[in-house]
C-alpha cells in the first residue's frame, strides 16, 4: 500500500495537469448575440459613392445615418427600430465638396422607418427578417444591409477559415481571420467577400439573354469585379459576446475597356458602433408584420425605373398624353434635342400603364396620325405583358394596316420580358385569324415568339414542353401536308428557340433518321442542320453525334454535308472528335466536303480568340492529317474564309466568318454565308448573320421557252439512257433564292423568292408590254408629285445590369440607346410634252423633265451609359451622354432635256449654318430625387479646374510670372483667327487640357464652306486609357457656312451637257462670263477658242517654255537634252518613245532637283545587273565623251518626234547642230562622229548595208546606238524629267560596260543590250549580230528556257528586272527604207506637223469634248464664278485616249487640273494627274505594261510622284506605316532597299494559270512573295503581236473579263486513244470498233442533245460521231480523207449550214480541216470534229447537267469515273465500257453487250467455298460470236455457297443490287467475229 500511493498520487496529478491543459487550448465560445432582456443602441452611418477613382473628379451619392435599438424579444428573436434616420446625397468633386441633406427623401424614408422590424438571430446568423405589410421594398433592403453587419460564422477550432457563407449578394466565397484579446476579453474578428465567386449570385440582367459565358478565361476577364471586406470588434462578458463595432466597405469595379487602370469604381461603407446598453425590454409590436425572407437582396417583380429620369408612377394615362403632344408638337419640322429623352420617358409610362390605360390613350388618338405612330413605337418597346395585350387586341379589331402591324409585332416580341405571364399571351398572337393569313406576318410572329420562347427556357431549369408545343404542332403540321414554306418557318423556329427537346421534331427532316426524308428538299434538310445551332449550346453531345454521321454518309448531297461539316465546329468539338472529321477528309472522294473541311480547319488554327483556343490547336493537330493539296483548290470549291483579330491587352476581339459553298451545278458559289462574333470580357454574342442561296438560277436565266421535250431527239435520247443499265435524268432543280438575317443569333426574317416570283420579276423587265407598264407608273408619280413627313423610332436597346450592395441600395450598371429616322419630302415633276395614252418609252427621249424636289432626311442616335444607385426614389449615378444627329437637307430644281443631252441642276446658297453631322458627348455626376421632380443636379466629372499632371504645367520664370498679366492683355488685343480656318489649337488653361481643330474648304464663288469643327477636354493627363478619355466633354461636327463675298449669289447652277453640244456650250458659258474675250478674238475657229478658253495652250507652254530656260554647262561638254520636239533628220522612234513622250510632254514642268535624283535612282537600280555582270573594262575620257556626244545625239533625235508643230523647228534644229558639234569635235578620237553623222544626214549608206542582215537585225550599228539611247531617253521621258547631267552619267556608264575599243557606237549599243544578254561584242558587226540575238531570245522566253529555269531557283525573285513586251515589240528604229527616205524628203515643218497630228498633246486639236460639266453661282439671273470640267475621249481609235481638264471660271487664278489616261498598246497604258498653277505645280502619274518577269508573263504597275502637296504626303506617310505589318499579315516577305525616292513599282508575274508571284517596290523596302494562289485560273496563251490588233485596242482590256469567262468553260477532247474529260482528267482508252460510245450528254431533264462516237477503222484510228439535238440528227464521219456531213440522213455541204428549230438555232461550218456545229441554245458552245480528233465545249450553265465518258462538269475529278447507274467504276476501261450503246443482233454493227459474269475460279469466303458473280456488267460478244481481243478490267464479285442454286440466268438475282464481297480482274470482250450470230436473242 504504502508503495503504490504515491505512484496513484502522481498520476492523479498529471492527469489534472493534463485537463487543464486541454480546457486551456480550448477557445471561449465567441458566438455574438444580444441579451433578449436588454436594448442596445447604435450609431448607423451607411453611404455610397459613384465615379472614377482619382481625386478631383466629380462623384455622386447618398448616404444614409442613424441610430439603431435592437432589443430582445425572445431567446432567438428580435426588435430593430430605426431612430431618427437623416438621408444625405452627395454630389461634386470628391473630397472637396460636402454631403447635403435632403428633407424630401429624409421624410420619405422616415416615414417607413417609423414603424419597427423584427428578425431572428442565432450563434451570429440572421434568419427571417419581417416589416410591415405595406413596407416599400427599397426600405426593406436597406434593413437587409444594416442587417447583413451583424451576419457573422464562428469556426471554435480554427481561426482562419473559408467556407461559402449567405450575406446580401448571395452565397459567395467568405474568408475569415479571428483575433483574440483574451486579457481584456476582446476579440477582432476580419471577414473577407469574394463576390467574383459566388455559388448564388444575386444579379439582374435585362438585354443580356444573347451573351454567352466564354468557357475559356471566363473569371479574370470579366468586366466587373467586387469584393467587401468587414472588420468586426467583439467584447466577451458573462452575459456573453457583443458586438461593439463593425466597419465594412465594399468596392465594385467597372473596367469597359478590360483597361487595368481604367476603372470606375462604387464604393461603399458601412459603420456600426455601439452607443449604449439599456436594462429595457423590448415589447413585441401591435402592428401586423410579414415575413419578408432572409438576407439575400430582393428585386422587385416590376423592372426597375431606367435611371435617366424619375417619373412618379400616379396618374399615368394624364403624363402619357402630355408627353404625346410634346413629342409630336416639338418634331414638326425637325427634330428637338429631348425628343430622344421624352420617347425613353413615354416607353417607362407604358411600362406602368395598364391594359384599360392603354386603351384609352387609344381612343384619344387613333385618328391621329403621328399619334399613333408614336404611341405603337413606344407601346411596342416596352415588353410588358400589357403592352401584348394591347398590340393582339388592335390586330384583332382590324385597326393596324399591314405595316404597322409587322413593325408593331416585330418590336413587341424580340423586345419582350420572357416569363410565365408573357408566353400564353404571346402564344395566342400567334394564333390570330389576322396573322396566319398573311405569310410574312405570320414568318415574324412565329419568329419572334420562338425568341421568347428562348429568353424564357435561359432563365428556367428545364424548358415547360407547352411552351414549345405551338412550333412542334407546326412542324408536324408541315410534315404530314408536305408544306415546304412550312417545313421552313417550323425548322426556323426551332433553330431560335434552342431547346433540346425539339431534336425529335428535327430528325424528321435529317436524311440519316427518317427514311422519308430524302424526298425533302435539300434546301429544307440543310435548315434542318442549321436548326442544330443554338441547340448545342446545351446538348453538344447529341448534336454532335448526328452531325458526324451525316458528314460521313457519302451517298447524301455534298450541300448537306458541308453545313453540316460548318455546324459541327460550331459545337466546341474536342481534339477526339476534330480528329474524326480529319479522317472522314482524308478518304473523302468529294472535293467540295474535303475542300471545305480542310480550309475551316486551317481557318480555325489560325484563331486567336480565347474561347476558340482549344479548338485552333487541336485543328492544329489535325492538319498534319490531311493532305496539303486541299489548300490548291480552286474557287470552284466550297471554303471558309475568316479574318479576326484578338486583343490580349483589352480582352476584346472579333472574328469574321464567310462560308463559300459551292455545288456541282454551278459554276459560282451556290450560297453564302457571313457571320460576325465578338469577344469581351469572358463573353460572346454572335452580333449579325446572313446568308443568300441561289438553286436553279441559271436555268431561269437561260430559259428561251423553247420545247425541248417535242423535239424527235428528245425522245431518241430517252429511249438510249434506257439501254444504259440504271441511268436516270437528273432531277429538275426548283428555282429558288433564299436570304436571312440573325441578330445576336437570332433569326429575325428570311426571304424565298420562288419560281413563280422569279418568273414574274423576268416578266416585268424583259417583257416590253409590262416594263412600259412601269415606267409609265414612275412617270406618273413623279408627274403627280410625292409629298409627306414620316417620324419613327427604328431601334431601342437596353442593357442592364443590377447587383446588390452592402447598404443594401441597389448598383446598376445600365446602357440605354434610342434611334430616330426622320424624313420630310416634297417632290413635283412636270414633262414636256405630256405622256400621251399609247406611251412608249422612247417618248421619253423627246421630253424634258423638270423636277423641284425638297427632301430632308435625318438620323438621331442618342446614347446613355449609367452607373450608379437607381431606386423608385432617388437616383445617383454617373452618367455618360453620346449624341450623333445627322442631316442631309436636300432642296434643288432639276430640268432634264433628254434630247439636248443637257441636265441642269439649281439650288440654293448656304443662308445659315447648317449642321450636316453633329456628335456630342458628356460626362456628368447626377442626382435626382422624387420630392423634387424636374430638379436634377448635373455636375461635370472634370470640373473646369481640374488639376492636371504636373509634368503638364509649363515653366515660368520669375520675370515673366511678374509679367503675366501684360501678356495676358496683350494677347487678348490681339486679333483673333478666324473661327473656321485650318489650326489645331492645344491649349493649357489653369490646369486643364483642351483640344481644338477647324479645318474648312472654302468656295467663295459658290458662297458655301465646309467646316469640320472638334472641340474634346478629357481626363487622359490622368491616366491615358480610353476610360479617362471618354470623361469630360467632346464634340464633333461637320458644318456648311455661308461665305462673306463681295456680292450676295442667288442661286448655285450644276450644269452637264454631252455630246456634240458641249464644245459649243463651253464657249458660250465663257464668252457670257470673260471680260477678256471680246469679238476681236484671234481664234477663228472652234478648236482654236476651246484652246485658248480652257487654257491648255498655257499648260504645255509653260512645259516648253520651262525646258527652254535651263542651262547648259558648258565646262562638261554636256549637250542640252529637250524634250517633246522633232528632228526631221533623226530616224523615226518607236511608239514606245513617242507615246512616254507625249504623256511627258502634255504633263511635266521644269525637273525639280528630288526629280532628277529619283531618276538617277531609277536607272542605277535598272543597270545594276549590267554594270555587275558586263561591265569589264573602262574606255578612255575621250572614248567616253565621244559616246556620250553620239548618244546624246541620238537621244534628242528620238524625244524630238512628239514635240507640237509651234516648237518643233526652232527645238529641233538648236537640238540637232548641237549634236552635229558634239560629234565633229570628238571624231579624231573616235569613229563615233562619223557614225553619229551618218544616222543624221546619209541613211541610203547605212539602210543599204544593214538590208543584208535578217529582219531583226537589220539596222546598222549607229542605228542602234541611236536606239538603245532613244530607249533610255524614252524611258526617262516617260519619268517626265530630264537632266544633262544625269543622262551624261548614264550614257557614260552604258559606254563604259562595253568590253573593246572599236567603235564606241558599237560599244555603247552593246553596252546597253547587255542587261539583255551576257557576253561582249568587239565590234560593230558583232553588235548587230548580238542586237539579232537579243530580239531572237526574247521570242524564246515563252519556252522556259533552262537558264531561266536555273536562275530562278538560285536568286531571289526580286533580283530580276521587268522586261517590256511593249520595249521588245517596239524598237526605236523599226521602219522602213521607203517610209524612212520619205521622212528625210519631207521638211521639218510637215514632219512635226504629221507627228502632231498622229499623236496630239491637246485632244481638243483632234476631238470636241463629250461631256462639260459647270458649276457657278448665279446673282441676278448673271452668272459668276465657279468652276468647269470638261473630257475629251478619243474610245474608238488606234490609240485609246480620255482627257479630263477641271479649271477655274474666274480670270483671277490659273489653277487647273489635268488629267490624261490613254492605252498606247494592248501591252502599255499610262496615265497622270496633275493640279496646280497651270497644271505645273503637282503631278502624279501612272504606268501599266504588260512583259515578262524572268521566263514568265507578267504586267507591271508603276506610279510616281514627282511632287505632291504636304497634305497628301503625310497622309501618305501615316498610311505608310502599316504597310509592313499589313504586308506580314498577307505572307509577303520584306526586304530594305533603297530604291527611288519617289516611286513604287508593282510587279505580279503569272507563274502559273492558278499561282502568281508579286514583287511590290517602295522607296525603302521590298516585298514579294511567291507562288501567290489566285481564285481562278487564268488564261495564258500565246502573245499577240500589237501590231496584229485592229482598233480599238481597248476591246484587249474589255474582252479580259469574258476572256476570264470563255476559259472557265468546260472542254472535252479525244483524239487517237487519248481522252480529257470536262473535269480535265486525262486517261487512255481504246474504244472497241464500230460500238458507239456516249462522249457528252445533257442529262438534264431537258435532255437537249446527245453526242455519241465510234472508231470507224481500228487500224488507222478513224472515228465518226452522231449528234441529236433538236429535231435533228446529224453525222460526220470521215470517207477518202474527208469528213462528210450528213444532216437527218441526207448529206449536207460543209459550208456554212444553218437550221433553226423553234427557236433554237445551230450552225455548222468549215475551218481549216475541222467542221464545227455551234448550237449556244442546246448548251454546246463549239464542237470541232476532223475524223480523228473530237472537242467540245459546252456552256457555263451545263455545269453539273452532263454525263457520258466526258463526265458531269461537276469540277469532281476524284468521281470522274461515274457509270450510268450512278456508282463509280473501278478504272478507266470499266468506265468507257459502260457508256457502249448497245444494238440490236443482226442489225447493228457493234456486236458487244454487257451481261453479268461469273467468276471462273472458286473462291474462300470466311472458310466457306463460294462461287461469285460480278456485280455490274461486263463486254462480251454477242450469242454465236467468238472474242477476237480482250482487255482486263477490275470489277467487283457478290459471292454466294458454292451449293446455293443461284445461276446467270436467274433474273430474280438482281446482282447490280448485290454488296460487293470481293474484287477482281477478268477479260472484258472488245472485238468479235461473228460467223453464226444469233438473231434471236
Amino acid at each position: 500500500m504504502t508503495n503504490r500511493a504515491p505512484f496513484t498520487f502522481a498520476m492523479k496529478g498529471i492527469i489534472l495537469a493534463l485537463a487543464l491543459a486541454f480546457v486551456g487550448s480550448q477557445k471561449v465560445d465567441i458566438d455574438p448575440g444580444f441579451s433578449s432582456r436588454k436594448s442596445h443602441w447604435y450609431s448607423y452611418e451607411g453611404w455610397v459613392l459613384n465615379g472614377l477613382q482619382e481625386k478631383g473628379l466629380a462623384k455622386a451619392g447618398v448616404r444614409l445615418s442613424s441610430k439603431l435599438e435592437i432589443s430582445g424579444l425572445s431567446e432567438s428573436t428580435y426588435l430593430l427600430k430605426i431612430r431618427s434616420p437623416q438621408f444625405e446625397e452627395y454630389n461634386g468633386i470628391w473630397p472637396r465638396d460636402p454631403f447635403t441633406r435632403s428633407s424630401k427623401i429624409t421624410q420619405i424614408v422616415s416615414s417607413c422607418f417609423s414603424r419597427p422590424f423584427k428578425f431572428e438571430y442565432d450563434s451570429g446568423r440572421i434568419g427571417n427578417i419581417y416589416g410591415p405589410e405595406d413596407c416599400p421594398n427599397m426600405c426593406i433592403n436597406i434593413v437587409r444591409g444594416i442587417l447583413n453587419m451583424i451576419q457573422i460564422t464562428i469556426k471554435k477550432s480554427q481561426n482562419v477559415y473559408e467556407l461559402q457563407e449567405a450575406g446580401i449578394g448571395g452565397v459567395c466565397h467568405t474568408r475569415y481571420i479571428i483575433q483574440e484579446d483574451r486579457k481584456n476579453g476582446r476579440v477582432s474578428v476580419t471577414k473577407t467577400v469574394d463576390q467574383n465567386n459566388c455559388q448564388e449570385k444575386v444579379t439582374k440582367s435585362v438585354g443580356m439573354a444573347y451573351i454567352y459565358p466564354c468557357p475559356v478565361d471566363m473569371m479574370k476577364a470579366r468586366l466587373i469585379k467586387g469584393t467587401a471586406a468587414f472588420s468586426y470588434k467583439l467584447k466577451q462578458s458573462e452575459s456573453g459576446t457583443l458586438i461593439t463595432e463593425v466597419v465594412s466597405q465594399q468596392v465594385y469595379q467597372i473596367s469597359p475597356f478590360s483597361e487595368p487602370t481604367g476603372v470606375a469604381v462604387m464604393e461603399a461603407r458601412q459603420q456600426l458602433t455601439l452607443l449604449e446598453v439599456r436594462s429595457e425590454r423590448g415589447s413585441t409590436p401591435d402592428i401586423s408584420m410579414q415575413s419578408y425572407g432572409g438576407l439575400r437582396y430582393d428585386f422587385s417583380s416590376a423592372l426597375p425605373q431606367m435611371p435617366l429620369q424619375l417619373i412618379k408612377m400616379k396618374n399615368p394615362e394624364q403624363r402619357v398624353v402630355e408627353t404625346l403632344q410634346h413629342i409630336v408638337q416639338n418634331n414638326q419640322q425637325d427634330f428637338h434635342d429631348d425628343v430622344p429623352y421624352r420617347f425613353l420617358e413615354l416607353v417607362q409610362l407604358c411600362r406602368i400603364a395598364s391594359t384599360d390605360t392603354l386603351e384609352s390613350i387609344w381612343k384619344q388618338f387613333s385618328d391621329k396620325p403621328r399619334y399613333r405612330r408614336w404611341l405603337l413605337s413606344a407601346v411596342s418597346a416596352t415588353g410588358t405583358a400589357e403592352a401584348l395585350k394591347f398590340i393582339k387586341t388592335r390586330i384583332r379589331n382590324d385597326d393596324l394596316n399591314y405595316i404597322q402591324t409587322l413593325l408593331s409585332v416585330s418590336f413587341a416580341l424580340h423586345l419582350m420580358k420572357a416569363d410565365e405571364n408573357t408566353i400564353p399571351i404571346a402564344a395566342d398572337l400567334i394564333t390570330s385569324s389576322r396573322i396566319q393569313k398573311s405569310p410574312m406576318l405570320q414568318q415574324v410572329a412565329c419568329l419572334g415568339y420562338s425568341s421568347v420562347v428562348n429568353k424564357y427556357c435561359s432563365q428556367a431549369s428545364s424548358c415547360p414542353k407547352e411552351v414549345l408545343q405551338p412550333i412542334h404542332d407546326l412542324a408536324d403540321e408541315a410534315i404530314s401536308k408536305g408544306r415546304e414554306d412550312k417545313m421552313k418557318l417550323a425548322l426556323k423556329c426551332i433553330g431560335n428557340m434552342g431547346e433540346p427537346a425539339s431534336i425529335k421534331r428535327i430528325q424528321k427532316f435529317l436524311p440519316i433518321s427518317a427514311s422519308s426524308a430524302s424526298d425533302i428538299p435539300i434546301h429544307i434538310q440543310i435548315d434542318a442542320i442549321m436548326a442544330l445551332r443554338k441547340i448545342a449550346w446545351k446538348d453538344p453531345k447529341t448534336v454532335q453525334g448526328h452531325l458526324i454521321q451525316i458528314l460521313a454518309d457519302q451517298s447524301l448531297p455534298p450541300e448537306v454535308r458541308v453545313m453540316a461539316c460548318a455546324i459541327i465546329f460550331e459545337t466546341r468539338p474536342a481534339l477526339p472528335l476534330i480528329t474524326t472529321i480529319a479522317n472522314v477528309a482524308m478518304k473523302e472522294s468529294n472535293l467540295q466536303v474535303a475542300s471545305f473541311v480542310y480550309s475551316h480547319m486551317k481557318a480555325l488554327s489560325k484563331s486567336r480568340l480565347p474561347y476558340l483556343y482549344n479548338i485552333s490547336s487541336a485543328c492544329n493537330i489535325a492538319l498534319k492529317l490531311l493532305a496539303p493539296k486541299l489548300d490548291r483548290l480552286s474557287y470552284r470549291y466550297s471554303k471558309v474564309v475568316r479574318i479576326g483579330g484578338y486583343f490580349d491587352n483589352y480582352k476584346v476581339g472579333a472574328a469574321g466568318d464567310v462560308f463559300v459553298m459551292n455545288s456541282a451545278g454551278t459554276m459560282f458559289p451556290s450560297a453564302i454565308i457571313s457571320k460576325l462574333t465578338a469577344y469581351s470580357a469572358g463573353s460572346v454574342a454572335d452580333l449579325v448573320e446572313a446568308g443568300v442561296r441561289v438553286e436553279g438560277l441559271t436555268d431561269v436565266i437561260t430559259k428561251r421557252n423553247i420545247p425541248f421535250a417535242e423535239y424527235p431527239a428528245y425522245k431518241k435520247i430517252k429511249e438510249i439512257g434506257k439501254a444504259l443499265l440504271g441511268w436516270k435524268e437528273l432531277p429538275t432543280e426548283t428555282p429558288l433564292i433564299s436570304a436571312y438575317l440573325k441578330l445576336f443569333g437570332q433569326e429575325l426574317a428570311y426571304v424565298n423568292i420562288n419560281k413563280e416570283v422569279l418568273h414574274q420579276v423576268l416578266k416585268a423587265v424583259l417583257e416590253p408590254a409590262d416594263r412600259n407598264t412601269a415606267i409609265k407608273k414612275i412617270a406618273s408619280q413623279i408627274r403627280s408629285g410625292i409629298a409627306g413627313q414620316w417620324t419613327q423610332p427604328v431601334w431601342f436597346g437596353e442593357l442592364r445590369y443590377i447587383v446588390p450592395t452592402c447598404t443594401g441600395l441597389p448598383l446598376e450598371y445600365g446602357s440605354y440607346t434610342a434611334a430616330l429616322a426622320r424624313a420630310a419630302a416634297s417632290v413635283d415633276g412636270k414633262i414636256t410634252p405630256p405622256l400621251t395614252g399609247d406611251f412608249r418609252p422612247s417618248q421619253l427621249l423627246e421630253s424634258t423633265v423638270q423636277i423641284r424636289a425638297d427632301v430632308s432626311p435625318s438620323l438621331y442616335v442618342h446614347t446613355v451609359a449609367t452607373m450608379g444607385v437607381n431606386t423608385e426614389y432617388f437616383q445617383h449615378a454617373v452618367e455618360i451622354q453620346g449624341k450623333v444627329l445627322a442631316r442631309v437637307p436636300i432642296k434643288f430644281d432639276a430640268k432634264i432635256d433628254v434630247k439636248q443631252e443637257n441636265i441642269k441642276i439649281e439650288t440654293n446658297p448656304c443662308r445659315e449654318e447648317t449642321e450636316i453631322v453633329a456628335g456630342r458627348h458628356k460626362a456628368f455626376a447626377v442626382s435626382r430625387n422624387i420630392g423634387e421632380l424636374g430638379v436634377e443636379k448635373r455636375t461635370s466629372i472634370l470640373p473646369e479646374d481640374a488639376s492636371s499632371d504636373i509634368v503638364e504645367e509649363p515653366f515660368k520664370p520669375a520675370e515673366r510670372a511678374s509679367r503675366e498679366g501684360f501678356t495676358m492683355q496683350e494677347a487678348d488685343s490681339m486679333p483673333r483667327k478666324h473661327a473656321y480656318s485650318s489650326q489645331e489649337d492645344l491649349r493649357h488653361g489653369i490646369g486643364r487640357k483642351t483640344h481644338k481643330q477647324d479645318i474648312c474648304v472654302k468656295l467663295y464663288r459658290l458662297g458655301c464652306q465646309l467646316c469640320f469643327s472638334r472641340r474634346s477636354r478629357d481626363a487622359s493627363f490622368l491616366k491615358n486609357t480610353y476610360l479617362h478619355r471618354l470623361i469630360g466633354e467632346h464634340e464633333a461636327k461637320i458644318v456648311l457656312l455661308p461665305v462673306r463675298t463681295d456680292a450676295d449669289i442667288d442661286k448655285i447652277q450644276l450644269e452637264i451637257q454631252a455630246g456634240s453640244r458641249a464644245a459649243s456650250k463651253i464657249i458660250h458659258e465663257v464668252n457670257s462670263d470673260s471680260e477678256e474675250e471680246d469679238e476681236s478674238s484671234p481664234y477663228e475657229d472652234l478648236k482654236a477658242k476651246l484652246k485658248k478658253i480652257l487654257g491648255i495652250e498655257k499648260v504645255f507652254k509653260v512645259a516648253n517654255k520651262t525646258r527652254h530656260q535651263k542651262k547648259q554647262p558648258s565646262k562638261k561638254g554636256n549637250t542640252m537634252l529637250t524634250e517633246l520636239e522633232t528632228d526631221p533628220k533623226a530616224k523615226k522612234p518607236s511608239s514606245s518613245s513617242s507615246a512616254s513622250s507625249t504623256v511627258s510632254s502634255s504633263s511635266s514642268s521644269a525637273a525639280s532637283p528630288d526629280r532628277k535624283k529619283a531618276v538617277d535612282e531609277d536607272e542605277n537600280d535598272e543597270v545594276k545587273q549590267a554594270r555587275n555582270k558586263d561591265a569589264s573594262s573602262k574606255s578612255s575620257s575621250s572614248k567616253s565623251s565621244s559616246s556620250k556626244s553620239s548618244s546624246r545625239s541620238s537621244k534628242s533625235s528620238s524625244r524630238s518626234s512628239s514635240s507640237s508643230s509651234s516648237s518643233s523647228s526652232r527645238k529641233s534644229s538648236s537640238s540637232s547642230s548641237s549634236s552635229r558639234k558634239s560629234s565633229s569635235s570628238s571624231s579624231s578620237s573616235s569613229k563615233s562622229s562619223s557614225s553619229s553623222s551618218s544616222s543624221s544626214k546619209s541613211s541610203s549608206s547605212s539602210r543599204s548595208s544593214s538590208s543584208k542582215s535578217s529582219s531583226s537585225s537589220s539596222r546598222s550599228s549607229s542605228s542602234k546606238s541611236s536606239s538603245s539611247s532613244s530607249k533610255s531617253s524614252s524611258r526617262r521621258s516617260s519619268s517626265s524629267s530630264s537632266s544633262s547631267s544625269s543622262s551624261s552619267r548614264r550614257s557614260s556608264s552604258s559606254s563604259r560596260s562595253s568590253g573593246s575599243s572599236s567603235s564606241k557606237s558599237s560599244h555603247h549599243s552593246h553596252g546597253h543590250h547587255s542587261r539583255y544578254l551576257n557576253g561582249s561584242s568587239s565590234s560593230s558587226s558583232k553588235s548587230s549580230s548580238h542586237h539579232s540575238h537579243r530580239h531572237h531570245s526574247e521570242h524564246l522566253e515563252d519556252g522556259r528556257s533552262s537558264r531561266y529555269s536555273k536562275i530562278w531557283e538560285d536568286e531571289e525573285i526580286y533580283l530580276y528586272r521587268f522586261k517590256s513586251a511593249h520595249r521588245q515589240e517596239f524598237p526605236k528604229t523599226k521602219l522602213t527604207a521607203e517610209r524612212l527616205s520619205s521622212t528625210y524628203a519631207s521638211t521639218r515643218s510637215t514632219h512635226a506637223s504629221s507627228r502632231t497630228a498622229s499623236w496630239p498633246k491637246f485632244l481638243g486639236d483632234v476631238k470636241t469634248p463629250v461631256l462639260a460639266v459647270f458649276l457657278h453661282g448665279i446673282r441676278n439671273d448673271e452668272k459668276i464664278g465657279g468652276l468647269q470640267l470638261v473630257v475629251y475621249a478619243d474610245i474608238d481609235s488606234v490609240r485609246p485616249r480620255l482627257q479630263v481638264f477641271v479649271s477655274n471660271l474666274t480670270d483671277s487664278t490659273k489653277w487647273k487640273l489635268c488629267a490624261d489616261a490613254s492605252v498606247l498598246n494592248a501591252h502599255k497604258a499610262v496615265a497622270y494627274l496633275k493640279w496646280g498653277r497651270n497644271c505645273q505645280d503637282y503631278k502624279i502619274s501612272t504606268e501599266l505594261v504588260t512583259g515578262r518577269f524572268a521566263a514568265h508573263p507578267a504586267a507591271q504597275v508603276k506610279v510616281e510622284w514627282p511632287k505632291v502637296p504636304s497634305s497628301v504626303r503625310s497622309i501618305a506617310e501615316w498610311f505608310y506605316k502599316f504597310v509592313p505589318g499589313a504586308a506580314f499579315m498577307l505572307g509577303f516577305s520584306e526586304k530594305a532597299d533603297k530604291n527611288p525616292s519617289r516611286q513604287a513599282r508593282v510587279i505580279v508575274a503569272l507563274t502559273s494559270p492558278r499561282t502568281c508571284d508579286v514583287v511590290v517596290k517602295l522607296p525603302d523596302m521590298i516585298l514579294y512573295e511567291k507562288a501567290m494562289r489566285l481564285p481562278l485560273s487564268l488564261p495564258v496563251g500565246p502573245r499577240i503581236p500589237a501590231s496584229e490588233l485592229q482598233p480599238p485596242i481597248w476591246d484587249v482590256f474589255a474582252e479580259a473579263p469574258s476572256a476570264v469567262l470563255e476559259n472557265l468553260k468546260a472542254r472535252c477532247s479525244v483524239s487517237h486513244n487519248k481522252i480529257t474529260t470536262f473535269n480535265e482528267v486525262r486517261f487512255n482508252y481504246t474504244m472497241p470498233a464500230n460500238c458507239y460510245h456516249i462522249l457528252a450528254q445533257d442529262c438534264s431533264a431537258d435532255l437537249k442533245f446527245l453526242v455519241m462516237m465510234r472508231n470507224v477503222e481500228e487500224a488507222v484510228d478513224l472515228k465518226a460521231i452522231n449528234i441529236k439535238l433538236g429535231s435533228h440528227e446529224i453525222d460526220m464521219h470521215p470517207v477518202r480523207g474527208q469528213v462528210k456531213l450528213l444532216v437527218d440522213g441526207v448529206e449536207s455541204p460543209t459550208r456554212n449550214v444553218s437550221y433553226a428549230s423553234a427557236g433554237a438555232p445551230l450552225w455548222i461550218y468549215s475551218e481549216n480541216q475541222w467542221l464545227v456545229l455551234v448550237a449556244p441554245a442546246y448548251g454546246i458552245d463549239k464542237l470541232y470534229f476532223d475524223g480523228y480528233t473530237f472537242r467540245i465545249q459546252v456552256a457555263l450553265w451545263m455545269a453539273g447537267k452532263t454525263c457520258g465518258i466526258c463526265g458531269k462538269y461537276d469540277a469532281e475529278c476524284e468521281e470522274e469515273y461515274r457509270m450510268p447507274n450512278g456508282y463509280l467504276a473501278k478504272d478507266a476501261v470499266s468506265f468507257g465500257h459502260s457508256w457502249i450503246l448497245e444494238e440490236k443482233p443482226c442489225t447493228g454493227v457493234c456486236k458487244l453487250r454487257r451481261s453479268f459474269v461469273k467468276l471462273e475460279k472458286t473462291v474462300q469466303l470466311a472458310g466457306v467455298e463460294s462461287k461469285c458473280y460480278s456485280t455490274e456488267p461486263v463486254l462480251r460478244c454477242l450469242k454465236g460470236c467468238s472474242a477476237t481481243k480482250t482487255t482486263p478490267v477490275t470489277v467487283g464479285f457478290h459471292c454466294l455457297p458454292a451449293d446455293s442454286a443461284t445461276s446467270l440466268t436467274d433474273k430474280q438475282a438482281k446482282f447490280d443490287q448485290k454488296s460487293e464481297d470481293i474484287q477482281d480482274t477478268i477479260d472484258a470482250h472488245i472485238a468479235c467475229s461473228c460467223e453464226n450470230e444469233d438473231c434471236s436473242v
